[in-house]
This record gives structure tokens, sequence and C-alpha cells, in this order.
């Protein structure tokens, strides 16, 4: 083997070299090995020398080596490495192939050829690269992927890529856009401003969108403006730097957002004329809601507001700070409410002072995360802290204060000794309104009775509207006789007629009255004292009440009346009581009367006309009707099956009952379910019901007579009697009230009786006389011709128990 030595200065360059250097001899065998080749091979020098180089090359090259070295030394070839160098693989001692760079060189020590190689590990090199070249596969196929358009510029605005959202979203193939400027996508107003706005921001000007994002106006290849959101980037590059755009179509969003407000036909046109700006805000301070009042004031088109950050329409100074309170708002949740001034930018960048007022809204999946805005033009009105509390102080409907607002408002009264008069009114005939011509016509009643409310009251006055069809007012009172004068002006101006679809409609209303502080000096309190008053007004048939201590004990004492007597028809805990008729002339029993019966464990004995009177009144009378109705028939039914003839028993049908279609029918069913003749039954009506003379009225008097059960009007000659009906009602008797039995020496009262019965027999009808409790009534009113009788003088009302027993007897 040939020797190869190196100057002290070559040796140095050698084991300083950070590349492998290797040094062959003609014959392939390894003279040199660097330190370098040590480390990058892993073999040490002695491991080498001597050996021959194709040790280090992995197949093919490992067994091509020896014959392309031999013809090329012996025959001169070209070479195809030496001098040229070129990318190969290497072979580590542990058989590990590497890719690494080989230079080669030739070198002639007197007649001896070598081969000098260096070697250039490129294992990172080449890694490197092909992380490069995914990274921009991946850039590339996530930018040709993308929904939105992304597009990037040069800092002179020629654009250098266009990816295919951006050519779905502007109508451009690439090729016509890149190497063009900008501008071309752009909308005129806009167009002629970009280029001085990007050099202007490359001189260190404040940048208006880049690093922001904002909402602006686009144009596509047909000449169509959309919206679309931009959101631009800065990227420094060795080709000077891009700004990178990512454009988002924001049609369908406001198109969503059109359709929204649509929906919203109803809403808008109660707050549309307010002159307060009333909006609501997305959860990313989008507008998806602005009345009129707001879009005149900025001098923009709804569908140029709709979709855009309420920011946008701010004063560039103070978007950041109210952008952070909003946040701050949605944090904090609903019921939750910030008060801010702020500038607004219209159309020529003209500035309004404006007020708002920002709510958050309930949770719910419609306006989850929403704010709801109301805004005051104060740049001319400096009071605009009376609508402040809009949202939350006001009914939407009618623009007057809702319950929480007045609390608030008389908490901050100034003048705390004032006396007030605590108006509770009640449309109560609205309901109806409601019923035949829907509940837009009786809204548009209520706005109506509102503003007639608010048009009488003086400004220092306070209106609400609770809910529903009431209202509430706060009426400052110098002097207490001017009260009663005013409510009724108010009366006479809220119940003056109404014209509805073409209809005039004469309203009613009930008012009650307390007084501050006379009866309170708690407003929840005077309220309740109030609508007390106004339930006792309605249900005495008034317009007025003036609340006193009795009112409201008495509407407690009905209320507890009401909940013990659902319970107790609930629960069957009514008794049904009998009480015998007899005929006066033979002393023979005739029937019965049904009596209802009730002791609650907590109210005690509940007298029948108490209870009934407020069973009526609550919309029971017919289930109390049906009650007694099924608890008769079921006991005569066990009586009859008993082998028993229980006399006919007639039970007392409520006014609103019998002017029930259906009644008919159910006392059929229950004959019927039964196995029960018609004749068992009788039914006993007040001359109210009788003087109705509504068809369906007439319609059950003739099915019942039809069907064999006979019919009574009970309680005569307290009401409305006169011939003229009587003749037309299809009836079987009249029952004589025990007022005039009871009082038949007294006054005109047996006149009274003589021309009942006089009437009677000339219609033809028999007649029954209530209450007799003498001997010497019996025999009067047997010598006057009348026929049937009941009264203590006979039985009191008597139990089913005790009736039973006298039919055992009987039998």
């Amino acid at each position: 083997m040939d020797t190869f030595q190196l100057s002290q200065l070559q040796d140095a360059i050698v084991h300083c070299a950070v590349d492998a250097i290797i040094v062959i001899d003609q014959q392939g065998l390894i003279c040199f090995f660097s330190p370098s080749a040590e480390r990058l091979f892993g073999y040490a020098a002695a491991e080498c020398l001597g050996q021959n180089v194709r040790m280090l090359m992995p197949e093919p090259f490992h067994s091509e080596h020896d014959s392309y070295l031999a013809n090329y030394v012996k025959h001169g070839r070209a070479a195809k490495i030496i001098g040229l160098g070129r990318d190969v693989k290497g072979k580590r001692k542990d058989s590990s192939v590497f890719p690494m760079h080989l230079s080669v060189g030739e070198a002639k020590a007197g007649k001896k050829r070598y081969f000098v190689g260096i070697c250039h590990d490129l294992t990172a090199y080449q890694a490197s690269v092909a992380a490069h070249s995914n990274l921009l596969s991946m850039q590339n196929a996530l930018l040709e992927a993308a929904v939105d358009g992304i597009i990037s510029i040069d800092e002179w605005g020629i654009v250098q890529s266009f990816n295919r959202g951006a050519e779905l979203l502007f109508g451009y193939n690439k090729q016509e856009v890149i190497g063009n400027n900008v501008n071309m996508l752009m909308t005129a107003a806009h167009a002629g401003q970009h280029d001085s706005y990007l050099q202007n921001y490359k001189k260190g000007a404040k940048a208006k969108i880049i690093g922001i994002g904002r909402d602006v106006q686009a144009r596509r290849k047909d000449g169509s403006v959309f919206p679309m959101h931009l959101s631009v980037g800065e990227s420094h590059t060795a080709q000077g730097r891009l700004f990178v755009g990512v454009c988002h179509d924001l049609s369908e969003f406001k198109a969503v957002l059109q359709r929204l407000i649509s929906a919203e036909q109803r809403y808008r046109d109660i707050v549309q004329n307010q002159k307060e700006f009333i909006c609501r805000l997305s959860k990313n301070s989008r507008l998806t809601f602005v009345n009129n009042a707001f879009c005149r004031q900025l001098n923009q088109q709804l569908f140029q507001m709709l979709g855009i950050s309420i920011l946008e329409f701010i004063h560039a100074d103070e978007r950041q700070s109210v952008e952070t309170l909003l946040a701050q708002l949605r944090q904090a949740g609903e019921g939750h409410t910030i008060s801010l001034s702020v500038r607004m930018l219209g159309t020529n960048n003209a500035v309004h002072w404006v007020d708002w007022t920002f709510s958050s809204l309930a949770g719910s999946a419609e306006s989850a995360d929403e704010l709801q805005g109301v805004g005051i033009d104060i740049t001319e009105q400096v009071k605009a802290k009376n609508h402040a509390k809009f949202l939350t102080n006001f009914d939407a409907l009618t623009g007057l204060l809702n319950k929480e607002g007045l609390l608030e408002h008389f908490s901050r009264r100034a003048d705390k000794g004032q006396t007030l008069a605590v108006l509770f009114i009640d449309c109560h005939r609205f309901r109806l309104i409601n019923e035949k011509y829907g509940y837009e016509f009786g809204d548009l009643m209520l706005i109506e009775a509102a503003h007639r409310l608010q048009s009488l009251l003086p400004q220092e006055a306070l209106a609400c509207r609770p809910g529903a069809d009431d209202f509430i007012v706060l009426l400052p009172l110098p002097n207490r006789n001017d009260l009663l004068p005013f409510v009724y002006k108010l009366i006479e101006n809220c119940t003056e007629p109404y014209w509805l679809a073409q209809e005039k409609i004469s309203p009613s209303i009930c008012v009650g009255t307390s007084v501050y502080p006379d009866d309170s000096a708690d407003l929840a309190v005077l309220i309740q004292q109030a609508e007390s008053a106004m339930f006792d007004a309605k249900q005495q048939g008034l317009p007025l009440r003036l609340y006193h201590a009795d009112i409201h004990n008495d509407l407690t004492r009905r209320l507890e009346i009401e909940q013990g007597l659902r319970r107790a028809l609930d629960q069957d805990l009514l008794t049904v009581v009998l009480q015998p008729k007899y005929q006066l002339g033979s002393q023979q029993l005739s029937g019965y009367e049904a009596l209802v019966r009730w002791h609650d464990a907590q109210l005690g004995t509940v007298a029948p006309d108490v209870f009934v009177a407020i069973a009526e009144a609550v919309n029971l009378g017919k289930k109390l009707d049906c009650w007694v109705l099924k608890t008769v028939l079921r006991q005569v039914k066990v009586w009859r099956d008993a082998g028993l003839q229980p006399k006919p028993v007639a039970v007392n049908i409520t006014a609103k009952h019998f002017s029930d279609p259906a009644l008919y029918e159910f006392i059929q069913h229950k004959l019927n379910l039964l196995a029960l003749p018609a004749d068992c039954l009788q039914l006993e009506i007040t001359e109210g019901v009788a003087m109705d003379n509504s068809p369906t009225i007439l319609d059950n008097l003739t099915a019942c007579r039809h069907a064999g059960i006979k019919i009574a009007i009970d309680d005569f000659g307290t009401g409305y009697s006169s011939l003229s009906y009587l003749t037309s009602l299809p009836i079987d008797y009249i029952k004589i009230d025990k007022t005039f039995v009871q009082q038949l020496d007294k006054g005109h009262n047996l006149s009274l009786v003589k021309a009942m019965l006089a009437m009677a027999q000339a219609i033809e009808v028999g007649v029954i006389a209530e209450g007799i409790e003498t001997a010497e009534q019996q025999m009067l009113l047997t010598e006057l011709g009348c026929e049937f009788g009941q009264g203590y003088f006979y039985a009191k009302p008597t139990s089913f128990s005790d009736i039973e027993q006298q039919l055992t007897v009987t039998e």
C-alpha cells in the first residue's frame, strides 16, 4: 500500500475540516481517513486504512466501484464524479445508509495517482427540504380547500396569489387576477383610496384594517356588489412585505338576518315609530335588528346596516372601549345593563352623540348571547336619561312603565311626603275582543287605551302596564277632593267607543283606588289594595271602588272559599240534602228539592248562597251542577235498585250552565247510563235565566220537557215576574219565594201572592210555595188555591239516610 503524507499545514486543515476527507490510491485502497470521516462513518482510521473504499458504499455502488475506477485509470474514460461532485449514498459501520454529497479530486505525486474525496452529510438537509416541501404542499392544499377567499398582495397592491375560494367568491379565475392591482375587486368608493391607504400604512400611519378586520363591500367580475368580512395579515418575506387577506362572504348571513327581521314584523311595528334608536346585537356585536330611527339618524339603508358590526358606526377612538364594555356585559349574564355615551358616524363621517343602554337578554335558543340596545340622540337633547332604561323599565307594547319601572320611579321620587292616589284599572272586556278579533287587534286597543290614559295624566303622574289588560297609575293628589272627578273623567274617556274591524267596540273598565300614605307607605301594598278594590267593583258591577280594609278581608275570604270549593269538588267533600215537597190539600208527599251543603275543616260551614254565588263568578257553577246531578241520580238509582220508589228530585241549575248547549246531552247521558226514567228528575232555574230568552236556553227547556223532565222557575216574584215572558216559556211550575210566604199578613204581600197564583192559573202551570213555617200560612195558601208547598212546617232539609228510612217505612 502506498503511503500518503501530508504537510503540517495540510494536516491541520484536514483535522479541522467538518466534512469527511478520504484519500484512496488508484486500486481503490484507503490511504487516508480523516477524523471527520471517523465520525461520519463510525469507523476508526486504523480499521479503514488499506481497505477498499467500497466498504463505505451500499449496493449497487459497492459492486460497481472497482470496475468503474479501473476503467477510468486504464482507459481514461470520462469521469462521472471526479471533478464534478454528486449526491450519493454512504454506508456506516452499523450498516445504516445515509445521503451525502461526494466531491472527488485527482492528485498526482510523482508517478502515483491518488483520489481525494470530500463527503458532506445531507441527512439534516434532506429532512429540512422534505419538511419544507410537505409544508408547502399542506399550505397549498389548505388554501385551495378553504371556503373563504384568500388573496395575497405585495406592498404595491399587486395580487400574488388567488385561491379557489376567491375564484368562486369573485367570479374570476386566478390568471385574470394575479399580476393586477387588488382594487379591481373593490367598489368604486374604496378602489380609489386603496393604494394611497397602503402607501400611508407603509410610511407608519395607523392601520384601519390590517390586524383588525372589518365588514366591507366587494365587487364581483359581473359588477355585482356584495358584503364580506375582510381580515388582513402582514408577512415579511425575503422578497419584501406581503399582505394576506381572508374574504368571508356575508351575503347568506345578511339574507338570514333579513328573514329574521321579516319574521319580527309585529315587534318592528311597535318599535319602528319610537324616537329612540333600538337595535339588537349578535354575540359578535353584529346588528341583527335596527329600527327606522337608527337608520334615519345615520342616513343608512336597512340592508347596509344588517350584519355589520355596530363598532363600524362608532368613532375609531371609542371602538375598543365599547367592545370591552360589551364583552363584560355578556360575561355578566342576563338582566344586566350598561349605559354609555359614544360618537356614532353617519354618512360622510357625520358625528352624532348617542346615549346608549345595552341589556343582556335571556339565554334562550332564539336570543342566546344577544344584547339589546336603546339609544337616544343627545346631540341636541341632554334629557335622554329619562329613557335610559327603556328595556328593563318599560312595557314594549305600550311604551308605559312596567311594574319594576314603576317601583323604581316611586323609590326615586323627589317629594316623599306628597299624597298620591294609586289607580288599578282593569279593561275586563279586552279578553273577549282578543277571542273574537285576535290578539293583534286586542294589542292595538291596549295601545290606544294607553294613549288615552297618558293624554289625561298630568306630567308628574306615572302610568304602568303590569301585564295583560291592566294599568296602574300613580296620580299626585294635591287635593283629595280631586280624585273622584278625575277617575270618572278617566272612565268616560277610556270607555269611548273604539273603531275596530269596521265595528264600533265599547269597552268597559273597573277602577280600584288606594291612597299614599293614608292606606300604606309601601307601594307594593298600595297596588294590592287598589287591585282588591277593583275586584270588589267588578263583583258588584260598579265602575269604581275606593279601598277600605273590609274589601281586602272580603276578597281574601272569597279567594279562600274559591280554593276550598275547588278542593271540595275534586275530593267529594260537599253534601246533598233533600227537602220534601207536599200537596197542600192532601198533605201527600209530591217530591224533593236537592240542596247542597258544605262544611270545610278550615272555613267552617259556608252558606250555600255564598259559595254558589262564588262558584258562578269563577266559572265553577257548571262543575257544581254536574256534581249535584251525578250525586242525586246515583242515590235515586240505589233506592230504585233496592225496591224503593222515591218521588222526583228537583235540582237547581246555575244561570251560565243552563245556557250551555251540552247540558241536556249530559243529563240524558247520565239517565241512560243509570237506566233511570226522565221523570225521576226535575230542574229549577231562576227568573234571570228564563228572561234571557236565548235560543240555547229555549232549546234546553224544550228538550228537557219533551224527555219528561219537569221545569220550575225558582224564587218567583223577586225578579222580572211578567205574564208576557211566562207565556212563551215551556215550564211546569213557578215557585213563590219564601219572602212573600212568610209575610202574607203584611203590606201588599197577600195581594202579590194572589196575583202570582192568578198568573199561574192563566197559563196553566203549577205553583209551589217556599218557606211555609206555620199552619196559618199553610191554610191560607190552600184557600188561595196554591197546590204545592215546602218549608220547615213540613220538614227541614234531610240527609239521604233519613229519606231512605222514610221510604222504607212507607213501602
